[in-house]
């Protein structure tokens, strides 16, 4: 009986202690969790912060072309290459445009607006047939830069707004000067209705001596701008009109192809974005190699305004032949254009963009020369010319590498050319000639037509 009795109260201790022991477990166990999520919580998320967007097949694209210097002429599409094509929507008609071929659209004085859906909506290239002054044609822009525009009688901008799309947009205009920032409540606020087109006269609506940037920001909706540029020199000579090309973006190095040679004179426009100044260095690309020409200075740029910089001397004499770009490297991001007369003609240049994919450009008929310039490593550039029946004109490939720029002459019966990079990354632009009675040069920047949508990462705060 004691040991019955004694076994019976371990037992009896031993289910106590066991009660105990769960008890305090359901106690504890919720606290440990509570504070394992406190801690987790606390912790830096490793994929925090802002995130690069993601790509996905591009189904929905539009380029519009701007209107013309002349009046009547066409708009011809084409394709970069490796696209598989298809309808586009050009109004209430639809052409079809496939990798390799280019279709003309009869073209009204006003602008002109592609859309590509599904398989047909990548690769879209286009352009109009100008002989002095060539528009771009490109997709709506958020925001970018047009550096050294003009609102006065001499030389005068105009910048066209074409909204594409069915719903209003606005338009923010903000100008930089050489004393900074320069307030016009004029420019603010831009209203462009649905499917329009809205022409901003600078000299009528913000007139001023001095060329200045101008920053433009997309409020609301969509708009593909234009600038639209005339020197008039007042009676005492010939008046000129030219397509100035926008910077989309600021760098600390950028590359201006197309110089003339001998130009009478070649203004270079640097605006500085930031908040802090900037030191720019300037510096000539030619066929043999990128130097610091003599007498080139460094040129210091105050945050949100313009400097103009004059290269006619540094462009004259034996040093400058053979040079067809500018290196503009800086302490800060900076936005940059160049202005010069060849012959009387007005010619306006801008960075040119990176190639990293094969691009698609539409040119007009005439002689006309390629220039590659900003190669990061040697490497081969096909080149493919084609007439206006799509038939290969030429087929050739050229020899790139860094610290050079390179050339190639071009059919003169070409209407579009292919660029593509092997090996290496690289800027392209064509110049093209004129003579007889109005003579000049254009030039045509080779631009990335969209391929593939960028889609944002959104992620919770």
């Amino acid at each position: 009986m004691s040991e019955t009795a004694s076994g019976g109260r371990r037992a009896s201790t031993g289910r106590e202690r066991r009660v105990d022991v769960l008890v305090g477990l359901a106690i504890l166990l919720p606290a440990l969790v509570a504070v394992s999520v406190g801690l987790i919580g606390s912790e830096d998320d490793p994929f925090g912060g802002p995130r690069l967007p993601t790509t996905a097949a591009l189904t929905s694209a539009t380029v519009v072309c701007p209107s013309g210097v002349t009046s009547g002429g066409s708009v011809r599409v084409t394709r970069v290459p490796e696209v598989p094509g298809g309808e586009l929507s050009v109004g209430d008609d639809t052409i079809t445009v496939e990798a390799g071929a280019s279709v003309a659209v009869p073209a009204p004085d006003g602008p002109v607006v592609l859309d590509g859906q599904g398989r047909a909506a990548p690769g879209i290239a286009a352009g109009r047939d100008e002989p002095l002054a060539v528009p771009e044609c490109r997709a709506p822009s958020y925001d970018e830069w047009l550096v050294g525009v003009g609102a006065s009688a001499r030389y005068a901008t105009t910048i066209e707004l074409v909204n594409p799309d069915d719903s209003d947009a606005v338009v923010d205009l903000a100008l930089q000067g050489e004393d900074g920032p320069i307030e016009e409540p004029a420019l603010r606020g831009l209203e462009v209705p649905a499917n329009s087109t809205r022409q901003v006269d600078l000299a009528a609506v913000a007139p001023r001596t001095e060329t200045t940037a101008a920053h433009l920001t997309v409020v609301r909706g969509r708009v593909t701008a234009t600038a639209r540029n005339t020197s008039d020199p007042l009676g005492r000579g010939r008046v000129t009109t030219d397509f100035l090309p926008a910077d989309t973006e600021a760098a600390t190095d950028s590359l201006i192809l197309g110089v003339p040679a001998a130009p009478t004179q070649l203004m270079l426009h640097l605006a500085n974005p930031g908040d802090d100044e900037v030191r720019v260095t300037t510096r000539l690309v030619s066929g043999e190699a990128v130097f610091t020409p003599t007498g080139a200075e460094e040129v210091d740029v105050a945050p949100h305004s313009m400097v103009s910089v004059d290269l006619t001397e540094v462009l004259s004499g034996d040093v400058a032949k053979g040079v067809v770009g500018i290196q503009v490297d800086s302490t800060g991001p900076v936005v940059s254009s160049a202005m010069g007369l060849v012959r009387g003609d007005l010619v306006l240049l801008a960075p040119a963009p990176e190639l990293s994919d094969p691009a698609a450009t539409v040119l007009p008929r005439g002689a006309k020369t390629l220039l590659l310039g900003g190669a990061t490593r040697t490497g081969v550039v096909h080149v493919v010319s084609y007439d206006a029946r799509g038939t290969v004109l030429a087929d050739e490939r050229v020899e790139t590498g860094a610290g050079r720029a390179d050339s190639l002459a071009l059919p003169p019966g070409a209407v579009s050319v292919t660029v593509e990079a092997r090996n290496t990354r690289i800027h392209a632009v064509v110049s093209i000639a004129t003579g007889g009675r109005t003579p000049g040069l254009a030039t045509v920047r080779v631009r990335p037509a969209e391929l593939r949508a960028q889609i944002p990462v959104v992620v919770p705060e």
